[in-house]
């Protein structure tokens, strides 16, 4: 549901798994429904209730903006739809909390769309860290370079929300919760808008380790080293580097949609939330639990920026 920017994405992925078929697309501005539809197949549903009456839709992907995702998500879990529903889920705690019941009721998938992790690399990142192959880990980092014009924030809002929500459900997939955070944020380059456009945030582990997360919209790297979206962990027995500059391509209609690494999120995502979660019953590498707990994570680095100060990360 929605065929905004991030659609484009969902339908080429949708259209790459096997088990997969796109039945229908339902927005609000019917002529990009119809622009979706006949790109990647299916029909245009007129509302959203014909699209959750519709028999032969079995799970649906929320790709409304942020103030849409848990009406339309809580409407397909009762149809008795699947749900994957497209980062940040909620803005608060307790309606990520009305999502698990829901889909806890209805016995459905409820999957939040946190793309990034559903990489190979990164998977296999995790592995090596759960068999201690790496040793003691000391140090993480996970940087974010991407250049979003004062037009295209407008749509997504500032760095803290509208991105590190990346940051912060990676860094739970990877070494777990974060006790305290520490952030400091800028303005740039917008003229209109007064949200930040960087973030930098240290993340105090409880084992001492220090997470090192930066993002910002308000540059690209064209150097010869790009720190475009780079994860690097150390450990006192090995390290790990991933990099979405490893491949490139000439395709700048959005940002992100020239560097194949991205494409391939969407595509093992939804493979992953088909084959795994929904026809093999087994939970997502990041469930709805962890994308409440990287709210609040989100919420103590903006308590941080605001209170200037190191914030303790609550959690029930």
């Amino acid at each position: 549901m929605g065929a905004g920017i991030v659609s484009e994405m969902h339908g080429r992925a949708v259209v790459a798994t096997p088990d997969a078929e796109l039945i229908g697309v339902y927005d609000p501005k019917i002529e990009r429904a119809k622009a979706l539809a006949k790109k990647f197949g299916g029909q245009v549903f007129p509302s959203l209730d014909d699209a959750l009456s519709h028999a032969g839709v079995k799970a649906v992907h929320v790709l409304t903006p942020p103030e849409g995702h848990v009406h339309v998500a809580l409407a397909s879990l009762r149809a008795g739809k699947h749900v994957l529903v497209e980062k940040p889920v909620a803005w608060k705690v307790s309606e990520i909390r009305q999502l698990q019941n829901a889909a806890r009721k209805a016995n459905r998938v409820c999957m939040p769309a946190h793309n990034y992790i559903y990489n190979s690399a990164l998977q296999r990142a995790k592995g090596l860290i759960d068999a201690r192959r790496l040793g003691t880990i000391t140090s993480f980092w996970m940087l974010y370079n991407l250049f979003h014009s004062e037009e295209v924030a407008a749509v997504y809002g500032g760095v803290i929300r509208a991105v590190c929500v990346h940051h912060a459900y990676s860094l739970l997939y990877l070494l777990g919760r974060p006790k305290s955070v520490m952030a400091a944020v800028s303005c740039l380059h917008y003229t209109k808008l007064t949200c930040e456009d960087q973030v930098s945030v240290v993340c105090q582990m409880p084992d001492g380790v220090l997470a090192n997360l930066w993002c910002s919209m308000a540059a690209d790297d064209p150097t010869s080293d790009p720190w475009t979206v780079i994860y690097k962990l150390l450990g006192t027995k090995g390290g790990v580097v991933y990099s979405w500059n490893e491949a490139q391509l000439e395709d700048n209609r959005g940002p992100g949609w020239g560097l194949p690494c991205y494409e391939d999120a969407f595509k093992n995502e939804i493979g992953y939330f088909i084959e795994h979660c929904i026809l093999g019953n087994e939970q997502p590498l990041s469930t709805l639990a962890d994308a409440a707990d990287a709210l609040r994570i989100i919420e103590a680095v903006e308590r941080s920026h605001r209170h200037r100060r190191t914030e303790t990360v609550h959690y029930d």
